[in-house]
């Protein structure tokens, strides 16, 4: 039995990506998975709370105030470097790092971690690439070891243009970090192929994967009654997070130019669609770590829309498509490539509302397209995002980095098993 180590900020929030929903089918290879979580929220055996000791909350928030004022990120919190006395971690033959660059880890400690036990690195998000943002939008300073910010404001905001030196500190991280990385995109990879940062490392491309059994079409009708659609109207299923990437805004403008009524299924902050109330039914879910709502939410609509700026991956596109929905999305992030667009996804132009809005108006209008790219997306999700691939792709690059040999990947850099 090969000892697996989850390290992350949580385990239960994220856990169809971190490693956490999984764990009992890597049980099933004979990996046993454990989780050192920042802000564990189950009472799982399996997991233990990561850099906890007296005053070791105190010592983050002194830590983030000192990196504010230096605009610099992840780097100051050097108690990460204490991980070796916890038990978990010295029991580990691998240890795999998720999303561990939000405030209580410093990147600067894994050239010593990585050392010590075989390791793997899944970059989430582009922030490793960059001076500071998470995602570098139409600025290319990356590609040249940023400096000149265009744009301090966009997350991880920053007082004053350290970028320099903050991407120096992340190219002398990975440098020295013999680690694999693991990307779920091939926008991803390109990305990282790209950059000073990225081709310095070991990469290898593993889509993130869902249970099936659970993400899967369903009759729509007890779940529209749960919710109290109106009968007749369409539904369109979408994420109403606030955020600089999720084009909110974009997708606000576009409903307004619909003429058909429809309603508008939005998980997580409805606020901004106030002002289409009496024009379309607007029903706001709030955003909970309860999954069975989110996978009745997808029951319900009839097609999902995701105007993301940027995404690394959209697990929430694989999971509309799991359940047998079509998906709209914006080119230029890894969207058209993940929902295999334009034969099952449809791609606009980034930021077009009007040619979000025709896309709109035409799966409104089009039942039989709305129903054949879903059946397809059901299709893609079987073949490329089912669970179990994941498990064994991830098991694979597990024992090849126990075992300190070549990992094996296909001609897409895809590890196989």
């Amino acid at each position: 039995m090969l000892n697996l180590l989850q390290i992350g900020r949580g385990d239960v929030l994220g856990s169809r990506f971190n490693g956490f929903a999984i764990r009992d089918m890597l049980k099933r290879r004979d990996i046993n998975s454990a989780f050192l979580a920042y802000e564990p929220r189950s009472q799982d055996p399996a997991v233990e709370r990561a850099l906890s000791y007296p005053g070791s909350a105190f010592v983050t928030r002194a830590t983030s105030r000192w990196e504010r004022r230096h605009a610099l990120h992840s780097v100051a919190q050097l108690h990460s470097f204490g991980l070796p006395f916890q038990r978990a971690f010295r029991k580990a033959d691998v240890v795999h790092y998720q999303i561990i660059h939000d405030g209580f880890f410093s990147i600067l400690a894994m050239p010593f971690l990585s050392r010590l036990k075989p390791s793997v690195w899944t970059w989430h998000d582009p922030w490793i690439m960059t001076g500071h943002c998470i995602y570098p939008m139409e600025c290319e300073r990356w590609k040249i070891g940023c400096g000149e910010c265009p744009d301090l404001a966009r997350p991880f905001a920053v007082s004053h243009d350290n970028t320099r030196k903050g991407f120096a500190l992340k190219k002398w991280t990975v440098e020295h970090s013999p680690i694999n990385i693991v990307l779920a995109s091939k926008w991803m990879m390109r990305m990282a192929a790209a950059s000073p940062i990225g081709k310095q490392a070991k990469l290898h491309h593993i889509p993130f994967g869902l249970d099936l059994n659970r993400y899967r079409p369903r009759d729509p009708g007890p779940a529209r009654e749960k919710f109290g659609i109106r009968p007749g109207h369409v539904v369109i299923a979408v994420r109403g997070y606030d955020s600089p990437f999720k084009g909110v805004h974009e997708f606000v403008a576009a409903l307004e130019h619909i003429d058909t009524p429809v309603c508008v299924l939005v998980m997580q902050d409805g606020g901004r669609f106030d002002g289409l109330i009496g024009k379309h039914q607007i029903i706001s879910l709030d955003w909970s770590d309860n999954e069975d709502q989110l996978i009745e939410a997808y029951a319900a609509s009839d097609f999902f829309v995701m105007p993301s700026t940027a995404e690394a991956f959209g697990l929430m596109a694989v999971e509309a498509m799991a359940c047998g929905k079509p998906v709209i999305v914006f080119e230029g992030t890894s969207l058209p490539e993940v929902t295999f667009a334009p034969d099952v996804g449809i791609a606009v132009p980034m930021r077009d509302v009007r040619a979000l809005r025709d896309a709109v108006a035409s799966l409104v209008e089009n039942v039989a397209d709305r129903l054949s790219r879903g059946r397809k997306a059901r299709e893609i999700a079987e073949r490329f995002y089912d669970d179990t691939i994941f498990a064994d792709r991830l098991s694979s690059l597990y024992r090849s980095v126990a075992a300190r040999h070549p990992v094996p990947v296909d001609a897409e850099g895809i590890v196989t098993t």
